[in-house]
This record gives C-alpha cells, sequence and structure tokens, in this order.
C-alpha cells in the first residue's frame, strides 16, 4: 500500500480549482497572439472591461499587458484541462505509432511522445490581480481583472475563477483587501460580484458612455475577515450536508 501524501490538497491543487487550470501567461508569440484575440480582439471584451473606445486593435496592442507586468502579483490564463477523450485519443495514437515503429523501451515510447506531445489545457480566459503602486504595497490592496472569451461566458467559469484568485490573493499573498470594478451595463456581472460575497463601496456615476446612454461604474470589494467569514461558513455548510448525506 502506498503511503500517505504528507501535503495539503491545497498545495498539491494550488493552480487549480473544481473545473480549471491556471497557468503562467508567459512572454512570447503563442501567447502574445492568444491575449490579443481575448482582450483586443474581442468586442464584447472590449466593452466589458475597458475604458477605450470600441474599435479594431493591432496585435501589438497587448504590449500594453507586458509593459505592467511589474504591478500583476498574478497573471494568468484561465484554462480547461484536457477532456477525457482527448487523453484516450492522444494514448491511442502513442500506442498505434509505437506499435508500427516496433518500439517497446520505456525511453523510446517517451522520446515518441515528445514528437506528438500531450494535450495542453485550453485557454478560455484571463484573470490578474493587480498592486495599486508600487509605493502602496505596504496597503496590502489588489484588484482582479477577468474576462472570458466567446462561448465560455454564462457556464460559472467566471465565480469560479475569481473565488480562487480571492483563495490566492488572502490565503497565499496575505492580502487585507481585493476589490473589482464593473460597468453599471455589465449587471451579470455585478450581480456575480455579490452573490461571491463582494460588497459594493461606491460608484463613479455616469462615468461610462455605452451605447449612446451613461452608465455607472460600481466599485465592489472584500476584506479579509469577510473572506475568512465566507469560507468558514462555507465549510460548516460543507460539513452539514456531508454528515446529511451518511445518515442518508
Amino acid at each position: 500500500m502506498s503511503a500517505p501524501e504528507p501535503y495539503a490538497p491545497t498545495l498539491l491543487n494550488a493552480w487549480r480549482s473544481p473545473r480549471l487550470i491556471y497557468r503562467a501567461i508567459e512572454d512570447n508569440p503563442v501567447d502574445r497572439q492568444t491575449l490579443w484575440a481575448f482582450a483586443d480582439n474581442d468586442p464584447v471584451s472590449i466593452a466589458m472591461v475597458s475604458m477605450r473606445p470600441l474599435s479594431p486593435q493591432p496585435s501589438a496592442a497587448v504590449q500594453r499587458f507586458y509593459e505592467r507586468l511589474h504591478l500583476l502579483y498574478i497573471r494568468v490564463f484561465i484554462c480547461l484541462p484536457p477532456t477525457e477523450e482527448e487523453i484516450a485519443q492522444w494514448e491511442g495514437l502513442i500506442a498505434e505509432k509505437a506499435e508500427k515503429s516496433g518500439l517497446t523501451a520505456t525511453l523510446d515510447v517517451e522520446k515518441l511522445k515528445g514528437e506528438f506531445p500531450r494535450p495542453e489545457a485550453k485557454p478560455i480566459g484571463v484573470l490578474t490581480l493587480l498592486a495599486p503602486s508600487e509605493e502602496g504595497l505596504h496597503h496590502r490592496n489588489a484588484m482582479i481583472g477577468i474576462g472570458l472569451t466567446t462561448g465560455y461566458r454564462g457556464q460559472g467559469y467566471g465565480g469560479e475563477a475569481t473565488n480562487w484568485v480571492l483563495d490566492w490573493g488572502f490565503m497565499r499573498l496575505g492580502l487585507h483587501r481585493i476589490w473589482l470594478a464593473a460597468f453599471g451595463y455589465n449587471e451579470r456581472a455585478v450581480k456575480l460580484y455579490k452573490k461571491l460575497g463582494f460588497v459594493e463601496e461606491g460608484r463613479e456615476r455616469e462615468a461610462v458612455l455605452y451605447e449612446r446612454q451613461w452608465w455607472d461604474i460600481v466599485r465592489l470589494g472584500m476584506l479579509e475577515g469577510e473572506w475568512e467569514a465566507l469560507r468558514k461558513k462555507q465549510a460548516e455548510e460543507n460539513e452539514a450536508e456531508g454528515e446529511k448525506k451518511k445518515e442518508e
């Protein structure tokens, strides 16, 4: 029987949440292109998270993101792991290639896997945690930035990723306050953030022009004490639900 794993699940799965994987955004052509497609070439993303006029952006526009890297506590792609079907197809491909080539040694098969890489996690969005400024780090505040690409909104991924970065910021980084903002016309986002436990802290009235109407910028925040109370309540509810299932 194998020995029990000595590390906590929260550490072993630090880059994961129930359905998602979070991987660092690299400074390479592939990640630059993906970032541009998500943040600078998607009109919905621009309208929901950016103050700039709605217009097509050149691929060079992603340089703005890379110029702020020193202020980002965390900068990751929100990713879906490969499906079981994708993994099975890849394993079948490796077995087929190995059989045709007469490969049996482990080292030879591993080389084959290098030629035909395992399916990777698929980016579906961007998640950042932004420091206020280099001079303000001692205040232990940070702002969440999040966006999902077309086809993956409205499926709970945004809430799951936001909860993950909240846990990361309060538990790993020792932050005291985490906040975010949403435009008033993005009612679904405002409703979601309040459901997650954020408190509306204020509004910049009629600060955004969208579709010939003026809208507020809604600012919401969560303090570390509020986060602790929320997670404690959720743990108690999960424990009670588990006990209930045992009785049944």
